[in-house]
């Protein structure tokens, strides 16, 4: 007979003992389920062995049947430090943990590269299937996260009877809130999009060479608006449709922006000609379409709170917003502060000077993204 409090994981991995009888993995890595039920809250999760410290003693990149039975207590430790639920009592006792090492699709023989771990959580209050309330104020912690780009970001499905939620977790974002608030998710979602948009160096440099055509502030604030509205409609696409351009060829695209700003202010001041204002608009809105699609890749990569998709999607725009106001206004203050003290001729020498590397910046990017 199975204890109550240990029927809830001895379920989950019977069903993906079943699934997965063709296949050497129990489930998809980097992926799993938290389920919570009564008083517990019964974890199953496929980690990378790379996301673990000093368990790979020969530096293979796996887990050989040694390694894990001379360093079981550091791996039981860090899964203790790393994976964490807590309320406002404080973190919430793990019992029973298991640990399911698994190797290579096909090659069960081989060292181990991912690591399935069941455990369960003793939460301070037991929950009835649809008692969705009492939940509020759980927080889920993961910090283990392997090498390779792949292995970066971790889904956990989120169950308590019928409300379900899908957490992606990743190095810079390693807990959610279980079942937030509508004001908390546009909260947690502005953070993001503010990191994105300060963390996102192809967007800072072409606000920069943006802002380096000069003009009076109300010039400045049509370009910015310029830019919000064309990057504004292909997020909506994207998230709301299907983007019909692989990551690389986004990326490069946004990294090409820059060089087609960057060329275009670099010919006309060589004529000492300046570009219309209303054909400057127009150039920004054009390029911000295609940055618009790099926020939209991102954010889907991420993952739109599916329980309040419209409240994520308005704070991550209001958080891309805010970040490049904060941007421009950094940017424009830097600027004056350098070309205040120079006479008008340095003055041209040096936007010359920046455009230039912005341009050869610009360049390298592109370049670097479509090899």
């Amino acid at each position: 007979m199975i204890p109550k409090k240990l029927f809830g994981p001895w379920l989950a991995l019977s069903l993906w003992l079943l699934s997965a009888s063709a296949q050497a993995h129990l489930m998809v890595a980097q992926k799993g389920t938290l389920n919570l039920q009564g008083d517990g809250a019964y974890m199953v999760v496929s980690l990378p062995v790379s996301a673990f410290q000093g368990i790979d003693d020969d530096g293979d990149g796996a887990w050989s049947s040694q390694e894990l039975g001379l360093h079981a207590a550091q791996i039981h430790a860090q899964l203790g430090q790393q994976l964490r639920l807590r309320d406002a009592q404080g973190p919430r006792p793990i019992q029973g943990v298991t640990l399911i090492p698994t190797p290579p699709d096909d090659m069960p023989n081989d060292p181990v590269t991912q690591l399935v771990v069941m455990a369960r959580f003793v939460l301070a209050q037991a929950v009835g299937t649809d008692d969705h309330q009492t939940l509020q104020g759980l927080v889920f912690h993961a910090g283990l996260y392997g090498r390779q780009a792949t292995e970066k970001q971790l889904s956990i499905t989120v169950t308590q009877g019928a409300h379900k939620q899908l957490l992606m977790l990743s190095p810079e974002r390693p807990e959610q809130a279980l079942f937030p608030s509508g004001w908390q998710v546009v909260m947690d979602y502005l953070q993001l999009g503010i990191l994105h948009i300060l963390t996102g160096w192809d967007h800072l440099l072409f606000l920069a060479v943006v802002l380096l055509g000069g003009g009076t502030w109300r010039h400045i604030l049509f370009l910015l608006s310029a830019f919000t509205a064309g990057h504004a409609v292909t997020l909506a696409w994207g998230l709301l449709g299907h983007i019909p351009f692989s990551v690389q060829w986004v990326e490069a695209s946004i990294a090409a922006t820059i060089v087609i700003m960057a060329g275009m202010d670099a010919g006309l001041q060589g004529r000492q000609k300046t570009m219309p204002m209303l054909w400057r608009m127009v150039c920004v809105f054009g390029c911000a379409l295609l940055h618009g699609l790099g926020l939209a890749s991102s954010l889907l990569s991420i993952g739109l709170d599916p329980a309040h998709r419209l409240w994520s999607l308005l704070g991550f725009n209001l958080g891309v917003e805010l970040g490049q106001c904060f941007v421009a206004m950094a940017w424009s203050v830097l600027g004056w502060l350098l070309v205040s003290r120079l006479n008008p001729l340095n003055q041209t020498r040096f936007r010359q000077l920046c455009i230039g590397v912005a341009l050869i910046v610009g360049m390298a990017w592109t370049l670097e993204r479509l090899l």
